[in-house]
C-alpha cells in the first residue's frame, strides 16, 4: 500500500493559471484518492485553498507548511501553546524591518523577501522558503514532520511517493520513500529525487498517477 503527498504551487496548480486548479487536474486527483490515499501537503493558508481548489476532494490536506492538519472539516493544530508569543516577538521584529507579511491560523508569511534573507534568522522559529517567499513557523515543524504526523492519525502503514517542485518540499522528500519532481522543479529538488518527471506542473502529477495506476511506476522502482 502506498500514499501519495502533492505539493500544491507549481506541482498541482501552475503559476500561469494564477494557482487555480485546471478541471483536468481536479478530476484525475478525485478519481485517484477514491482508491488511494492522495494528500496536499502545501503552504498555503485554508481561506486560499477554498477559492483556488475548489471542488479537489484529496484524503486529507497538510496546510500552512506543515502545522495544520485538515481531514473532511476537522482541523488539527500541531503547535504548543507558547508559539503564539514567540510568533508575536516576530511579528515586531519584522515590523521593525519595515517587511510586510500576513498571518496564518499558525505561521507567518512574507512574499519577495529573498533580499532580505540574512534578516530572517529567529533561534525560536524555523524559516522556510518557496523560491523568494518566505514562511515563519514553529522551530519543529515542517511539510515532512507534518505528514508524519497525518499519517499517524490515518494508521497508514505503507510507503510514501511525495511529489514537489521547491525547497520547502525538501522535508517532505526527506520522509517519502520515493521523491518525484515535476519537470519545472528547482534543480536542487531535481538532484535528490529518484524520478523527474517530462511534464510540469498538474500534467507531472496526472503523469505519475497513470503511472502508478497502470503500475509502470513499480516496473521502474522498488516501492514494495
Amino acid at each position: 500500500m502506498f500514499l501519495v503527498a502533492s505539493d500544491y504551487d507549481r506541482t498541482l496548480a501552475s503559476e500561469k493559471n494564477g494557482f487555480t486548479i485546471s478541471d483536468e487536474v481536479k478530476e484525475k486527483v478525485n478519481e485517484f484518492s477514491k482508491k488511494y490515499p492522495f494528500v496536499v501537503v502545501t503552504g498555503r493558508e485554508r481561506k486560499f485553498i477554498d477559492v483556488l481548489a475548489k471542488g479537489l476532494n484529496p484524503t486529507a490536506w497538510v496546510l500552512e507548511n506543515g502545522p495544520l492538519l485538515l481531514i473532511g472539516e476537522k482541523e488539527i493544530h500541531l503547535v504548543d501553546k507558547d508559539w503564539f508569543e514567540i510568533r508575536q516577538s516576530i511579528i515586531e521584529k519584522l515590523e521593525k524591518l519595515g517587511l510586510r507579511y500576513s498571518v496564518g491560523k499558525i505561521i507567518i508569511y512574507l512574499d519577495n523577501v529573498g533580499n532580505f534573507s540574512n534578516k530572517l534568522r529567529f533561534d525560536c522559529a524555523r524559516v522556510e522558503w518557496n523560491r523568494n517567499d518566505a514562511m515563519i513557523m514553529p522551530k519543529n515543524m515542517d511539510k515532512g514532520k507534518g505528514l508524519l504526523e497525518l499519517v499517524k492519525i490515518l494508521n497508514f502503514k505503507g510507503k510514501i511517493i511525495a511529489i514537489g517542485d521547491s525547497q520547502n518540499d525538501i522535508p517532505l522528500f526527506n520522509v517519502a520513500d520515493y521523491k518525484v519532481a515535476v519537470a519545472n522543479a528547482l534543480d536542487e529538488v531535481k538532484k535528490i529525487a529518484d524520478l523527474v518527471l517530462d511534464e510540469e506542473n498538474g500534467k507531472g502529477v496526472i503523469s505519475l498517477l497513470e503511472m502508478i495506476e497502470s503500475g509502470n511506476l513499480f516496473k521502474k522502482i522498488d516501492i514494495n
